[in-house]
């Protein structure tokens, strides 16, 4: 396998990640799986939170992969696991590090990723549209919608 089949492979297992994202953030965080991720929508009440066990679960996605890929001995496996645990790796930063501050972040705010938090703060303030997080869709209607509540308290200490 070339290495530009390879990067190639990694780039589009990346990208098909957000949709991946977004289906199982509506369709399972917000459907069958919302005990758990009720928990994210709510003040926090301490470091963890129940949906928490979303991403150790969705890791396992990447861990298959490289497990296929090593019983296999299939580089394209290989380099697939790799564009999903970047797209995990990049999601964690986002969300977790950049968006919620659950982690410390000594960096200074960049444009780029405060259109990411907005976005996600409007997920937070009515529980819907967006659920994609790394290329969100906000309808023109939600994000005025959300404009007039901008002075008002944020749905979630940490957003």
């Amino acid at each position: 396998m070339s290495i530009t089949a390879s990067v190639a492979a990694a780039a589009v297992a990346f990208v098909a990640m957000e949709g991946v994202s977004y289906a199982s953030h509506r369709w399972i965080m917000h459907g069958a799986g919302m005990r758990w991720h009720r928990s994210h929508h709510a003040p926090p009440e301490g470091r963890w939170e129940a949906n928490d066990l979303f991403p150790a679960l969705f890791s396992l996605l990447g861990f298959g992969l490289f497990a296929t890929a090593a019983l296999t001995d299939s580089p394209l496996m290989y380099w697939v696991g790799g564009g999903v645990a970047a797209y995990g790796a990049v999601y964690l930063f986002v969300h977790e590090v950049y968006i919620h501050r659950r982690l410390p972040w000594p960096g200074r705010d960049r444009a780029t990723l405060d259109h990411l938090r907005d976005a996600h703060r409007i997920h937070h303030l009515f529980g819907g549209e967006p659920y994609g997080m790394l290329l969100p869709v906000v309808p023109r209607a939600l994000r005025e919608r959300a404009a007039k509540r901008a002075s008002g308290p944020s749905v979630r200490s940490r957003l």
